[in-house]
């Protein structure tokens, strides 16, 4: 039989191990939320501005610049949770930072089109 002591220290050993287990869960929940949120936000502005482009609004640098900024900025709390995805991420600021190097040629296989990248993020949502 074991002694109390032993059974409570043992049983403290478990209920810290499920402690971690929970901590660890939570802290990657929140990653993955991070990520999610900074992802949403460069999808949504880039949406934006594409849609007043379609919709005769000019070329703006400045906002092209912006969304860049919103892609590199997503892709580094993607970076632990989906490298690859992390990676096209980077690259659809690149194509901000400079969309006349890009041809619909180099964005489909890259993919970076922006229906691409919401397809990748919806699955990140589910994970």
């Amino acid at each position: 039989m074991i002694d109390p002591a032993t059974a409570f220290t043992l049983f403290d050993k478990v209920l810290a191990g499920l402690g971690l287990i929970r901590e660890g869960r939570k802290a990657r929940t929140e990653k993955v939320d991070h990520a999610l949120n900074a992802l949403y936000v460069a999808l949504n502005e880039t949406n934006a501005y594409i849609s007043g482009r379609e919709n005769g609004k000019r070329k703006s640098r400045k906002r092209e610049l912006e969304l860049a900024h919103l892609w590199h900025n997503a892709s580094i709390p993607l970076r632990t949770i989906d490298k690859e995805f992390a990676d096209r991420c980077f690259l659809k600021g690149s194509y901000w930072m400079h969309p006349e190097a890009w041809n619909k040629k180099r964005i489909k296989q890259t993919g970076i089109a922006i229906e691409s990248v919401l397809k990748e993020t919806r699955k990140l949502l589910l994970k």
